[in-house]
C-alpha cells in the first residue's frame, strides 16, 4: 500500500511540476465540461423558437352556401384568421404559388395550401354523399433534418384547426341564425325556419344514435368472434394433445413395425435353412436306406438301429417345420394381408409327408427286428417316399424363394417407410397446431382491444344522442309553446361560446410525471456523460500508463499490481476533477434543475471513475488496441446509451447490446437525480455501473500477464512500419 500511495503522491508532484503539464491538465478537466454546456446550451428550448420558422398558408377557398343555412361559409379565410393569432410558428399568408416557389427555393420550410372546394366538400357532412376536405402539404426537407417534424406538427395543427373551425363555424351560424329567428318568432318563415333546425337536431341525434347502435352490433361480433377463437383454442388444444397421443402411438406402431419387420425377415431367413438342411438331410435318408438294405443280410440287428436313427432323424425335421409352421400362422392371424396360405398348406403337406417316412421308417425297423426278409420288402416302399419328402421339400423351396421371400422383405421394407412417414406427419402437425395456438392467442387478445374501443366510442355517441334528444325535446316543447324565455334559454345569450364548447367538447389536463422543466435538462444526462468518455479517452492518449525505470527503481521495484492500481491515482484524480467541473457547472452555470442535485454529482463522480478505470485497463493490458476498442465503445454508446431517442424506435440490436454499456446505466441514474427516484431505480443504475469494475480487475491483474506477449509482437510490427 505505501508503494502505491508513493506512487501517486510522485505523479501527482510530477504532473504539476511546469507549467505545460499544468496547462495539458486544465485542458483535460475543462474540454468535457465545455462539450456538455454548450450542447445542453444549445438545446435547452427549441421548440420555444419555432415561431422563426417561415410557414406559408395560400388559401384559394371560394366558400359555400348550403341550402340548410342561408349564410356563405368560407373555412379558408376563417383558418387563415385564427393562425394569425398564432404565434407558434412564422404564419405567412400569400399566393399559391408563391407559397409552392417559396418552400422549393427554402424561403419558406413548408406551405399548406387549402383548395378552391375546400368548404363545399367540408359541407357534404350533412349529405349522403360525402367527400373529404383536404390540404395539400409541401415540405423542404433538404433545409433541416429536425425542421421537417416541427412543421409536419405545424401541418397537423392546421388540421386540427380545420375541424375545430368547422364544427364550431357550422354550429355558431345555426345558432345565431336561431338565435336571430327566436326574436321573430311570430313571423311563419322563421318559425318554418326553427322547425327545420329542431329537425335537423333530431335527425343528428338519430344518425349518431344508429351509428352507435351499429358500433355496438359490432362489440357484440367481436364477442362472438372472441368465443369462437376461445373454442378453437380448447380444439387446437385437444388436437395438440390427440397430436402428442398420436405421435406416442406412431412411435408404439413404428416399434411393432421394426418387429414384425424382423420376425418375417427372421422366419425368412429360418425357413430358407430348414429347407436347404431338409433337402440335404433327405438326400441323406435316401443314401442311408440303400445303404441300411444293402447291408441288411449282414446284420439284422444293426439295420434296425440304423433304421430307428434315420426315424430320429425325419422326426427332429418334423419339429422344426411345425415350430416354423406355428410362428407363420401367427403371423398370418396378425397381418392377414400378407398372401402366405399357400405356403402354409406346402409347409402342412411337407409335415404329412415326412410324418409318412417317419412312420415307415419305424415300421421298418420293427420288421427288421421281427424278419429281415420282410424288412428287405419295404426297400422299394420307403426309398420311394424318401424321394416324394425330398421332391415335396425342394419344391417347396423353390416357392419360397422365387415367390413368398421377396414379398416379406418388400412388406417389411414399405411398413418400415410407412412408420418413418407416419412419424415426420406427427411432428409436422404439432409444429402447425402450436403455430396455429399462438396465432389465435393473438387474434383474441387484439379483438378484446378493439371491442372495448367499439364499446367506448359507442357509448359516447349515445350519450351525444340523448343530449341532442333532449335539447330537441324541449326545443319543440317551447316551439309548440311559443314560449320565447324557454327558447332563448336553450339557444344561449352566446352563440360563439356555445359553438366553441361543441367544436372541442373536451379539454386535456395534463399531469406530467416526474417532470423535466425543459429539453436541455433531459439531454443533460446524455450530454454530460459521452463527454466524461470523451475525457477518459483523452487522458489515455495524453498522460503514460506505465511507469518509467527510474520511478520503479526509486520506490524499490514494486510488483506489477502495485503499479497497476498506484499509477492509476492520477486518472482518477484527474476523472474527479473532469466530473466536478462538468456537472458542477451544469447545476450552477446553466441552472439545470435536479430534484436530487447531491445525487446528480455523486453519478458524475462515479461514472467518470468508472470510464477511466475502464479505459486505463484497456490501454495497460492491450496497449494502442485499448484505445481503439475504447473509441468503439463510445461509437456505439452514442445511439445504444439510450440517451438521445428511446431504445424502443431503434433497431432490435441496439436495445439487446444497451445494457452492456457504461453509459447506459449512468444514463438511468442521472435521469432518477433530475426527475425523481422510482423504486430505488438510483441505486440499482449505480450498482450495474460499479458491476463494470470486477472483469476489469480480472483483466488488470490477472489476464493482462498472458497478453505481455502478444503487445511485444504487436509493437514490433507497428515499429517495423516506420509509420506508425
Amino acid at each position: 500500500m505505501s508503494a502505491m500511495w508513493k506512487l501517486f503522491t510522485g505523479d501527482m508532484r510530477r504532473i504539476t511540476g511546469n507549467v505545460v503539464s499544468i496547462i495539458i491538465v486544465i485542458g483535460l478537466v475543462a474540454i468535457p465540461g465545455l462539450f456538455t454546456w454548450f450542447n445542453v446550451a444549445a438545446s435547452w428550448d427549441p421548440f420555444a423558437n419555432t415561431k422563426n420558422l417561415k410557414f406559408a398558408v395560400a388559401s384559394e377557398d371560394t366558400g359555400y352556401t348550403s341550402d340548410l343555412i342561408p349564410v356563405k361559409i368560407t373555412i379558408g379565410d376563417q383558418v387563415e384568421n385564427t393562425l394569425r393569432a398564432n404565434g407558434e410558428l412564422d404564419w405567412t399568408f400569400t399566393s399559391t404559388q408563391d407559397a409552392i416557389d417559396g418552400t422549393k427555393s427554402g424561403k419558406y420550410y413548408a406551405a399548406v395550401i387549402i383548395g378552391k372546394d375546400f368548404s363545399r366538400n367540408m359541407m357534404t357532412f350533412f349529405s349522403n354523399d360525402v367527400h373529404h376536405a383536404r390540404l395539400t402539404y409541401y415540405t423542404n426537407e433538404k433545409k433541416n433534418a429536425l425542421a421537417p417534424k416541427v412543421t409536419g406538427q405545424g401541418a397537423d395543427q392546421v388540421a386540427a384547426q380545420v375541424n375545430q373551425m368547422f364544427a364550431q363555424t357550422m354550429t355558431s351560424t345555426a345558432l345565431s341564425i336561431a338565435s336571430q329567428l327566436s326574436k321573430e318568432l311570430n313571423s311563419p318563415k322563421a318559425k318554418t325556419l326553427l322547425t327545420n333546425f329542431n329537425a335537423n337536431i333530431a335527425d343528428i341525434a338519430g344518425q349518431l344514435s344508429q351509428t352507435a347502435t351499429t358500433l355496438g352490433a359490432y362489440g357484440s361480433l367481436t364477442t362472438v368472434a372472441q368465443s369462437l377463437l376461445a373454442s378453437s383454442n380448447a380444439l387446437l388444444s385437444s388436437a395438440s394433445e390427440s397430436a402428442g397421443s398420436a405421435g406416442t402411438q406412431l412411435q408404439q406402431s413404428q416399434k411393432g413395425v421394426h418387429d414384425l419387420a424382423g420376425a418375417l425377415t427372421s422366419a425368412s431367413s429360418t425357413l430358407s435353412t430348414a429347407l436347404s438342411a431338409s433337402s440335404g438331410s433327405y438326400g441323406a435318408v435316401s443314401d442311408g436306406i440303400d445303404s441300411t438294405f444293402a447291408n441288411a443280410g449282414k446284420s439284422a440287428s444293426d439295420a434296425s438301429a440304423s433304421l430307428r436313427e434315420q426315424e430320429k432323424l425325419v422326426d427332429q425335421q418334423i419339429s422344426q417345420y411345425e415350430a416354423i409352421l406355428k410362428a407363420l400362422t401367427a403371423i398370418h392371424q396378425q397381418y392377414p394381408t400378407i398372401p402366405m396360405q399357400q405356403l402354409l398348406d406346402s409347409l402342412q403337406s411337407a409335415i404329412d409327408t415326412q410324418t409318412s417316412v417317419r412312420d415307415a421308417l419305424g415300421k421298418a425297423a420293427d420288421q427288421v427286428d421281427a424278419s429281415n426278409s420282410a424288412a428287405q420288402a419295404q426297400h422299394a416302399h420307403i426309398k420311394a417316399l424318401a424321394h416324394q419328402a425330398t421332391s415335396s421339400i425342394s419344391s417347396l423351396q423353390s416357392s419360397f424363394n422365387d415367390t413368398l421371400k421377396p414379398q416379406i422383405n418388400t412388406i417389411a421394407q414399405s411398413v418400415l417407410n410407412t412408420a418413418s412417414i407416419l412419424n415426420g406427419g406427427a411432428d409436422s402437425l404439432n409444429k402447425a397446431l402450436d403455430g396455429l395456438t399462438a396465432t389465435s392467442t393473438t387474434a383474441s387478445n387484439d379483438l378484446a382491444s378493439v371491442r372495448t374501443t367499439l364499446n367506448t366510442v359507442a357509448s359516447l355517441l349515445n350519450a351525444t344522442s340523448s343530449r341532442l334528444n333532449d335539447f330537441s325535446r324541449d326545443f319543440t316543447t317551447a316551439l309548440n309553446g311559443n314560449d320565447m324565455a324557454a327558447i332563448r334559454k336553450l339557444l344561449g345569450k352566446d352563440p360563439d361560446a356555445l359553438a366553441a364548447m361543441l367544436s372541442a367538447p373536451m379539454q386535456v389536463s395534463r399531469h406530467a410525471v416526474f417532470p423535466v422543466a425543459n429539453f436541455g435538462t433531459a439531454l443533460t444526462p446524455f450530454y454530460t456523460f459521452l463527454p466524461l468518455w470523451v475525457g477518459a479517452l483523452l487522458m489515455a492518449v495524453t498522460l503514460k500508463t506505465s511507469v518509467s525505470r527510474k520511478t520503479r527503481a526509486a520506490l524499490g521495484d514494486p510488483r506489477p499490481h502495485q503499479l497497476y492500481l498506484g499509477h492509476f491515482g492520477v486518472f482518477a484524480a484527474i476523472a474527479l476533477l473532469q466530473s466536478t467541473f462538468s456537472c458542477g457547472g451544469s447545476l450552477l452555470f446553466l441552472g439545470v434543475h435536479a430534484v436530487h442535485p447531491l445525487l446528480f454529482m455523486l453519478d458524475g463522480w462515479i461514472s467518470s471513475l468508472v470510464y477511466t478505470f475502464f479505459i486505463y485497463t484497456l490501454v495497460v493490458s492491450f496497449g494502442n488496441v485499448g484505445k481503439a476498442i475504447g473509441v468503439i465503445f463510445l461509437v456505439v454508446q452514442i445511439s445504444g446509451s439510450g440517451g438521445a431517442y428511446p431504445l424502443q424506435v431503434l433497431p432490435r440490436f441496439i436495445g439487446d447490446i444497451s445494457p452492456f454499456l457504461p453509459v447506459t446505466h449512468s444514463i438511468q441514474a442521472m435521469r432518477a437525480a433530475i426527475a425523481g427516484i422510482y423504486r430505488n431505480d438510483y441505486l440499482t443504475q449505480i450498482g450495474w455501473l460499479l458491476a463494470f469494475i470486477p472483469p476489469m480487475l480480472l483483466l488488470g491483474l490477472v489476464l493482462r500477464k498472458a497478453l505481455v506477449r502478444f503487445n511485444r509482437w504487436y509493437m514490433a510490427k507497428v515499429e517495423s512500419t516506420k509509420l506508425l
